[in-house]
């Protein structure tokens, strides 16, 4: 884990949000930059809205400890909604805007930056790259 341990991360389960973020989120040691218990590095900074509560959580695993329901990922009809939150810059991103995070527009921004990477569109900080092997547990398919 890459994030030292600090006292302003909290544990938030259904019904109660935490009231520091713009958006309905909950999860387990969430730090104000959305790292948490299970995914605390430097990279590790989005949360994602569940289709089945519309809920922001940072990982399928805190969805699991604090939801009291199944998870379901994002519909794919409403990949045009906000559904990923930016924990760097606070932005709410469509599905299709961070499914997107790598492409051609993203590359063009920055000669230097590595065609595989994932950023955020409005600050550019960089997202784990390797949640694209589990995307199919966020986005419906």
């Amino acid at each position: 884990m890459g994030t030292p341990p600090t006292d302003d991360r909290r544990t938030t389960t259904a019904p109660a949000t935490d009231d520091r973020f713009a958006v309905p989120l909950r999860g387990v040691a969430v730090g104000p930059e959305t790292r948490c218990a299970h995914w605390d590095d430097p990279v590790d900074v989005i949360a994602l809205r569940f289709g089945c509560c519309e809920v922001y959580y940072p990982c399928d695993a805190c969805h699991d400890a604090a939801a009291d329901h199944e998870a379901e990922p994002w519909p794919r009809d409403r990949f045009d909604e906000p559904a990923v939150r930016c924990g760097v810059c606070g932005a709410t991103l469509s599905a299709r805007e961070y499914l997107s995070g790598d492409s051609e527009a993203h590359r063009d921004s920055d000669s230097r930056a590595n065609p595989d990477d994932d950023a955020c569109p409005r600050c550019e900080a960089p997202f784990n790259p390797g949640c694209r092997a589990h995307r199919d547990r966020y986005f419906e398919a």
